[in-house]
């Protein structure tokens, strides 16, 4: 019979007997408690030495698999009973160490009291508890009888009964990848190709089933060489079955934005303007993996931003459906991967079985793994596990078990699991299973962080405590050692787009979720019809995708859950959004689930925890990072088990309980990013912290720098700050620091702002004295005020630091040896203001002739005032790897820079004005940026083969680039000038590799060149002039740029005309925005009746944007090409007529494959009077006309008769406009806005069956009442917008019992009815969609809540200018108060209610 390697269960039974065997439990074996522990005890004996056959048994027989459940239940309680006894132990242990230190003293009343006082009499005495425990004896009983009838045999297992890591392991990643050599190729040829295409993007698809490799191969082409080569920008988004265009958005956004920018007061279009404003010019590759979506309307609406890039852009999507490529339109460059053949899937598995070891020296095995490989299919996944599993497997047998297990024989629908996934996790040691199962509370893709994991673990007892003790190493560790094993087994694999974090396979995902049962649950997102999920009665662990705003209904599932031990929201580290929870939640939901070891709400906007945290005695993990938490309660000081407190980027909150001393078992506390004035004194009786993010120096009697000695295992990051309150030298010393040897980063503080009149030699002392263990990776010093640094910064047994920032350091007159650390990538300069020479000092001369700084990667210098001279050693060549150097602020810098930087990729220098000396020897830069220095930095003497991309800042005194530079610069691509005032033409002969030019706010500049025939480079594919006052002319040689794509010219005040030679004839993109003097447009922009074009074949114009030209009257004679996509006229005062063959006289004008106009915004143009004659293409989608008062009205005769594209219809101050034209029936959305004399016929509405979003404001000639709009019949609409209408009504009702609105709606605003009392007839109880409520400018509202309640799916309120309203909602006491207080987002008068 073939014997599961461990069994779960059996080590959680072993676990289970350490607790009842623990002395902590002494009080409880009294009387009747000890009598049902021994029960207990004896029962489970017997039970455990048959769990070995009911594993194997449980594979084929549904009973024993559900008494196995059944009985993993009931170890649960168990756990959770003998942890309240534990929890008891540890208070009445802290309630002796304060009576110890006498009862009169201060110490006393830190200590919360327990709700009442336990004992174990007392337990059975209390009717729940004794319940409790009788109910588990008697469970037991029956489960120990059900034992016999299963036919259960004992059965000993066949390996060690504990795990330790193998010593052999040394496990480095690679992806190791093989059969897909002509697979990446055929991927490879299709991104690099320039294929035909009306847009500018195309898709790639790779599609197979799971596991065949579809991400490493797009991995694989992702980070090829000629990949980076051929786009400018690259983008890598997991998608996942979750789809999230939002999140998806975002992402993008963040990879190919060159500065950080918050979204969180953004909606999603203008996410994608700001992503469509990156790409924009930009050949970019976009990797969409993991796409599950088929919905085409999902895809058509995230691809708008995409249609941006420069011609030659691609996406490749990995999916299982060819139905998603087809829909992505990637069917054309389709690549479906095959199975592997058994030899390249031998080749994967042999890596992984054997690494490096000669095959020869394990003939035996590899005969027998070949067979294995032939039963894996051909998956790469499946050779990779199996391999994996048996890497330190030498015995023959247990190869053959694999080779001989009844999983493969398995039917497939008795679990759906690969069977070499879930013979790699049956093979696993218990406690690797434990910890692996657990992870089924991520969902698909979920990126996890390897050191929240192991805390996570710990705080589940998954680790264990005695395993620690024998092992002689800390429980992180262990978890490190079990996270770092179930990673070379390839249940985990580092994510692709953050190598800093971890993913699952979506078919080890799989495997997670089937083991871990009912025991694990994770909450859905986006469930059909607001369905409720159901939960097990079993689950223990639980998560949740966070929404913006999580009203209660989403948790309505946990109710009833009182056994759940995690509740916990993700991502767990979100990254800057803030989140909106109900309050019901946390007073509600939270005090019934008392027996949570993991509650996670980072992320949410939580001013205040209330106290009932403090009775939830099990919990080990607690994470309030990122919320707006202003103070936690001394309640947290009964939290004795509690092992992590997360309280990082809490930036309002100030100071911590003083009861925190209490928590004896508390090992992590990162208070990162807070604004903690101070420390609690007794936080330094917390011996057993291992990290500890701040340690905040005390006053007088405050918290002293030498308690740091009593926390001798702190590991990772620790700032000590506050360091001027160290009065004693010997304090510091006390520290000890130097014993810390597993500490990795230390930051050095004292408070910014202070004066000299503190003494700077006593810094120069403290700073001594806190010299660290040579561990130590990472050094950062901030506001020292002594005159140098000690001789132990830069000391060369320091052979491990990476990282050195000194900041602010302002009576340093000199800069520490540096020079010698082996290990030093990035060093960081900042305000040391008095150093006035880099020089040998820096790079240390006993370091010579070797190369001082071998492994430094960046460089950073700025704020130094007074730096004149950057010496370079005379016998060696330092910084052979440096790839980035900065130098900003340093207006002294004078002399020569260090020259031969062989590696330096990217440079920038800022405000530099003396430095006059040209940068030389830098043969492998590509990224050049100056601002504020002299012109003579650009001076012949430059040797930069490589640079691509340059950008000038404020350069004084450039009046041109010269010839010298222009010829030493040949290969540049991006050039970028901005803000030179002298700066009077560009060039004298040009550049002829740049591919973008942009140049701003130079106000001297007359033309772009000095030599008409050289002024523009052939290759060019994007201009933008911006802010250029005095520009008056563009180059005549426009028409000979074959490749320009996009040309922008924005506030050119002079330009008045465009040349006439021509047309750029691959034009797509064409704005022109603020140019106060231009008349006329280009007559090259039109197409002539006869289909010729003025100067040019072609035109393949799609955007066409201007924008506030007061002086422009018409457009040239001619049509609009039939490219053209977007036309959109903005602040145009003088505009007398539209372009011509913007109308269509009959619908087949155009065609899907000719193309036709999708967007028309015409807006703030009071000249117009009326359209060409002729139709709306039939292709128009959107439609804008603001503030157009003497343009004639649209009609019905303006639009085809089948029209069936117009989806967007926006209308504002538009007086001529009196009826809506009634053949608009695919419309989705639809805004009248101020159009005084518009009018709505009887059963208009009614007839915009697709509408989904509809505002009507402002028009004052509406008299149909709302209950006759017939809104009820619109199923489809999700929001509206109603305002400015019926000035006298004071109830939308008029005697009409029907419902007035649809139950669909998401969104409602009701705004500016002055006479409006109440909105009962509303029925807002009925919308169980509802989510946004906005009401506004209502004076006379008295109430809004109906009696039933609003619905309960409402998340955000916002009242303004309501007074009465205001005063009912008043926070705790209005009367309206306890129908609103669950709302997780209320706004009264633009102030959040919950953080007042």
């Amino acid at each position: 019979m073939e014997v599961v390697a461990e069994v779960v269960l059996s080590y959680s039974l072993q676990a289970l007997f350490n607790q009842l065997r623990s002395p902590d439990l002494k009080f409880a074996r009294q009387e009747k408690i000890r009598a049902e522990l021994e029960i207990w005890e004896k029962k489970l004996l017997e039970i455990d030495e048959v769990l070995n056959d009911a594993e194997e048994k449980q594979i084929t027989k549904q009973s024993v698999k559900t008494w196995l459940g059944d009985l993993r239940d009931l170890v649960y309680d168990m756990e959770d009973i003998l942890d309240e006894f534990a929890y008891e132990a540890l208070r009445r242990k802290v309630m002796a160490e304060a009576d110890g230190e006498g009862s009169t003293s201060k110490v006393r009343k830190f200590i919360p009291t327990c709700c009442t006082t336990f004992t174990p009499i007392g337990c059975m005495r209390n009717v729940k508890m004794g319940c409790e425990i009788k109910d588990i004896t008697t469970r037991l009983e029956a489960i120990y009888a059900q034992k016999a009838g299963l036919g259960l045999d004992k059965v000993a297992a066949i390996t060690q009964s504990t795990w330790e890591r193998p010593l052999t392991t040394s496990l480095v990643y690679e992806p190791w990848v093989y059969g897909r050599d002509a697979d990446k190729q055929i991927i490879m040829d299709m991104l690099l190709r320039d294929e035909p295409i009306e847009t500018n993007v195309s898709v790639v698809s790779i599609v197979a089933m799971g596991g065949m490799g579809k991400t490493t191969l797009a991995r694989l082409v992702y980070d090829h060489p000629e990949t980076a080569k051929h786009f400018d920008l690259k983008a890598w988004v997991c998608v996942s079955d979750q789809f999230d265009a939002v999140r998806i958005t975002k992402t993008i956004l963040n990879s190919v934005s060159t500065s950080q920018s918050n979204t969180d007061s953004l909606d999603f279009h203008q996410i994608q303007d700001k992503l469509g404003e990156e790409l924009k010019g930009k050949k970019f590759l976009l990797v969409l993996d993991d796409m599950w979506n088929d919905n085409y309307n999902d895809w058509r609406c995230l691809q708008s931003p995409f249609l941006s890039g420069s011609r030659g852009s691609k996406i490749i999507v990995t999916t299982r459906s060819k139905k998603v490529a087809n829909i992505m339109e990637g069917d054309k460059n389709l690549h479906e991967l095959q199975n592997l053949s058994d030899n390249e899937c031998w080749s994967v598995f042999k890596k992984h079985a054997f690494g490096n070891s000669n095959i020869d020296e394990h003939s035996n095995l590899a005969l027998i793994g070949k067979e294995i490989v032939k039963k894996c299919g051909g998956l790469p996944l499946a050779a990779t596990a199996l391999g994996s599993l048996l890497r330190h497997e030498q015995r023959e047998h247990e190869w053959n078990v694999i080779l001989t297990s009844k999983i493969w024989d398995l039917p497939s629908d008795k679990c759906g699991i690969l069977p070499a996934l879930r013979l790699s996790y049956n093979h696993l040691p218990s406690p690797l299973k434990r910890c692996f199962s657990y992870c089924a509370i991520f969902p698909k893709d979920y990126e996890f962080d390897k050191r929240e994991l192991i805390r996570l673990w710990m705080a589940e007892s998954l680790i264990q405590h005695l395993e620690c003790h024998r092992q002689q190493i800390e429980i992180e560790d262990l978890g490190a050692n079990y996270f770092q094993e179930l990673l070379s087994r390839s249940f985990f694999q580092p994510s692709s787009s953050n190598k800093s974090q971890f993913v699952m396979h979506d078919l080890v995902n799989d495997l997670a979720k089937f083991v871990g049962g009912e025991i694990c649950f994770s909450l859905e997102k986006n469930l059909e019809g607001n369905q409720q999920q159901t939960i097990s009665k079993k689950a223990r662990h639980s998560s949740f995708i966070r929404d913006r705003y999580d009203i209660f209904k989403k948790f309505e599932a946990f109710y009833g859950m009182e056994n759940l031990r995690t509740f916990i929201a993700l991502p767990i580290d979100p990254l800057w959004d803030y989140n909106w929870l109900s309050n019901k939640v946390l007073e509600g939901l939270m005090p019934k689930l008392r027996r949570l070891r993991v509650l996670l709400l980072s992320g949410y906007r939580i001013s205040e925890i209330p106290s009932s945290v403090g009775d939830l005695k099990h919990l080990r993990y607690l994470n309030l990072s990122r919320t707006k938490v202003k103070r936690l309660p001394d309640s947290l000081g009964n939290l004795h088990n509690l092992e992590t407190l997360i309280l990082s980027n809490c930036r309002k909150l100030i100071r911590l309980p003083l009861s925190i001393g209490n928590l004896n078992n508390l090992r992590h506390l990162d208070v990162t990013n807070t604004n903690l004035e101070e420390m609690p004194p007794r936080i330094c009786k917390l011996k057993g912290l291992q990290v500890l993010s701040n340690f905040i120096v005390g006053k007088d009697n405050g918290l002293n720098v030498k308690e740091l000695r009593n926390m001798p295992q702190l590991q990772g990051g620790l700032c000590i700050s506050k360091l001027e309150n160290v009065a004693n030298v010997q304090d510091a010393r006390d520290a000890s620091l130097n014993k810390k040897q597993k500490l990795e980063e230390l930051t050095i503080e004292w408070s910014a702002g202070l004066n000299d009149s503190h003494n700077a030699r006593n810094q120069k002392d403290v700073l001594d004295s806190l010299q660290p263990h040579f561990n130590l990776n990472k050094l950062k010093i901030e506001y020292y005020g002594g005159p140098e640094f000690p001789p132990w910064i830069g000391d060369v047994s320091f052979s491990k630091m990476v990282d050195v920032n000194l900041v602010n350091c302002r009576n340093c007159t000199s800069l520490p040896c540096l020079g010698w650390l082996p290990m030093l990538k990035h060093v960081r300069i900042e305000g040391l203001k008095e150093v006035k020479i880099v020089g040998r000092e820096f790079y240390g001369e006993t370091c010579l002739p070797n190369k001082p700084f071998p492994s430094l990667e960046s460089l950073s210098f700025s704020a130094m005032s007074q730096w004149e001279d950057w010496e370079s050693p005379s016998l060696s060549e330092p910084y052979p790897c440096l790839l980035h150097l900065e130098i900003i602020n340093c207006p002294k810098l004078i002399k020569k820079l260090p020259t031969n930087l062989p590696s330096l990729v990217h440079f920038s220098i800022g405000t530099c004005p003396q430095l006059v000396s040209p940068l030389e020897r830098l043969p492998s830069l590509s990224k050049l940026r100056v601002q504020d220095c002299n012109e003579a930095v650009l001076r012949s003497g430059l040797e930069l083969p490589s640079l691509t991309e340059l950008g000038i800042d404020r350069m004084v005194g450039l009046t041109r680039l010269h010839e010298g530079c222009m010829q030493l610069l040949s290969g540049l691509q991006v050039l970028d000038i901005d803000r030179c005032d002298k700066l009077t033409c560009l060039w004298e002969n040009g550049f002829d590799g740049i591919q973008q030019l942009q140049t701003s706010s130079c106000p001297e500049l007359v033309s772009l060149g000095e030599k008409e025939k050289h002024e523009l480079p052939s290759k060019l594919q994007s201009l933008k002039i911006r802010w250029c006052n005095n520009l008056e002319k563009l180059p005549n040689g426009l028409y000979r740029l074959t490749c320009l794509g996009e040309l922008e010219i924005y506030d050119c005040p002079k330009l008045v005309s465009f040349p006439e030679l021509g047309f750029p004839p691959m034009l797509r993109r064409l704005v022109i925005h603020s140019c106060e003097g231009l008349r006329c447009l280009p007559d090259w922009m039109m197409v002539m009746k006869d289909g010729s074009n003025n100067g040019s074949d072609v035109c393949l114009l799609e955007y066409l944007h201007i924008h506030t030209c007061p002086s422009l009257i018409g457009f040239p004679e001619g049509e609009l090409p039939t490219t053209l996509k977007e036309l959109k006229i903005w602040r145009c005062e003088k505009l007398e007529s539209l372009p011509g063959g913007m109308m269509h006289h009959d619908s087949n004008t155009t065609t899907a494959t000719s193309g036709g106009l999708h967007v028309l915004d015409i807006w703030k143009c009071p000249s117009l009077t009326f359209f060409p004659t002729g139709k709306f293409p039939s292709t128009l989608k959107k439609l804008e006309i603001w503030d157009c008062a003497q343009l004639e009205s649209i009609s019905k005769e303006t639009f085809h008769s089948n029209n069936s594209s117009l989806e967007y219809l926006s209308i504002r101050s538009y007086p001529c406009l009196k009826i809506v034209p009634d053949c608009l029936y695919k419309l989705r959305e639809l805004e009248i806005n101020n159009c005084e004399n518009v009018e709505l016929l009887p059963h208009q509405l009614q007839n915009l069956t697709a509408l989904t979003s509809l505002g009507i404001y402002r028009c004052e000639n509406i008299k149909m009442p709302l209950s006759r709009w017939g809104l009820a019949t619109l199923t489809s609409l999700k929001e509206l917008t109603i305002g400015g209408i019926f000035p006298r009504v004071a109830s939308f009702s008029d005697g009409q019992r029907p419902p007035i609105l649809p139950t669909t709606l998401t969104f409602l605003s009701i705004q500016d009815f002055q006479n409006l009392k109440s909105l009962s007839s509303l029925a807002l109880q009925t919308l169980t969609s509802l989510e946004d409520l906005w009401i506004q400018r209502c004076p006379k509202l008295q109430s809004f809540c109906p009696r039933e309640g609003l619905p309960d799916t409402l998340s955000r309120l916002y009242i303004t200018d309501c007074p009465l309203l205001k005063q009912r909602c008043s926070k705790g006491k209005g009367q309206d108060w306890p129908n609103i207080a669950h709302i997780p987002y209320v706004e009264i008068d633009d102030k959040n209610v919950f953080e007042q």
